[in-house]
């Protein structure tokens, strides 16, 4: 595993600054969250097929270790005062795989980019008829809808049950612009400008809406204009993230009716790298060698979602300039930086 290259300090690096037990109902909070998942889980591996006849035996030596580790992780907290989300994630997917369960979201992820695939064309089709100028409003609009699919918040869980996470209703549901940061004019002067980018590395956060009716629209249209374009998933399964493994056969079947994003996946404009990580934020001193690699020949870097440009390196300085794009779903990740609910975020830096 590699330290990203374009650090500014790598030296300096910590995933997230943002510590939960200097607020103690903050720190409940997430306590509480976390202790819930196996209830959620459950559901879905029974409903997808477990692994293994001994499901139940396996399930219930799960649950009990699990809320043995969240009651450790609770007194350690209270004895250290330090607590990171990125801390819960690791426990929660490393006793997942230990037990033979390493992607109860399998399923789900499959149906909703089952969804998404049969909406994707007509989600292209109305940006192609939109003249290139006017485009990236719906574009932007479309990344901060699409990454509304969230299974760890929540809000976006009861949403999810309740059916109400509909990309074209959440669409047109979006805050009004300005967004709480909206440097999307600077974004473009700068994707736009002369020189231009010459390749632009994305790290993506959800399978379904998000990734299908989001970020391959974006990606799509960075190509088309020229540019090379690096998706980088997980490497491992992390909620309803999209995985490597997963995201080249569903790009393949979406460039059959799409001749753009078929040019660009031919020669090589539009591309995948595994990222490394494996839990919803983004650990940069972990990352694929592969990945590095990339970082280091890309002028831009984009950290989608709350998990990656919020939750984690929100406070990172970069070498190259960085576009932090996300829908804020959850109300103490809104109030850490100042925002409300359901805030979007279009944040665009300079390189340092």
């Amino acid at each position: 595993m590699a330290v990203l290259c374009r650090l500014k300090d790598p030296e300096l690096y910590r995933v997230s600054t943002w510590n939960l037990a200097d607020d103690p109902q903050v720190c409940g909070y997430w306590l509480d969250l976390f202790a819930g998942f196996p209830g959620r889980m459950e559901a879905y591996l029974r409903e997808n097929g477990p692994a293994g006849a001994d499901f139940d035996t396996r399930w219930f030596a799960f649950c009990t270790e699990y809320d043995a580790g969240m009651q450790a992780i609770r007194e350690q907290a209270d004895r250290t005062g330090d607590l990171r989300t990125i801390d819960l994630c690791r426990f929660r997917q490393a006793l997942l795989e230990r037990f033979e369960f390493p992607d109860p979201y399998a399923g789900v992820k499959r149906r909703e980019n089952d969804l998404a695939a049969k909406l994707y064309p007509q989600v292209i089709e109305r940006i192609d008829k939109t003249p290139p100028a006017n485009r990236w409003d719906l574009l932007l609009r479309g990344l901060l809808a699409g990454n509304m699919f969230d299974l760890g918040c929540p809000k976006t869980i009861e949403m999810y049950h309740r059916g109400q996470i509909d990309f074209f209703e959440v669409f047109k549901q979006l805050p009004a612009k300005p967004w709480f940061i909206d440097h999307t004019a600077a974004l473009l002067q700068r994707l736009r400008g002369r020189p231009g980018y010459r390749q632009v590395l994305f790290f993506v956060d959800n399978a379904g809406a998000d990734i299908v009716l989001g970020v391959v629209p974006v990606a799509r249209e960075i190509a088309r204009a020229g540019l090379r374009v690096v998706l980088a998933p997980n490497r491992s399964p992390a909620l309803n993230d999209i995985i490597l493994a997963e995201l080249g056969p569903l790009l393949d079947r979406l460039e059959d009716g799409d001749a753009v994003l078929a040019s660009a996946l031919a020669d090589g404009r539009l591309r995948t790298v595994d990222s490394g990580g494996d839990t919803p934020l983004l650990d940069l001193s972990r990352i694929s060698d592969a990945c590095d690699a990339v970082a280091a020949d890309s002028d831009l870097i984009v950290l989608e979602g709350m998990g990656r440009g919020v939750e984690s390196n929100w406070t990172q300085r970069f070498t190259c300039d960085v576009w932090r794009v996300a829908l804020l779903k959850d109300h103490t990740v809104a109030d850490w930086i100042g925002a409300r609910l359901f805030d979007g975020i279009c944040r665009f830096d300079r390189a340092e």
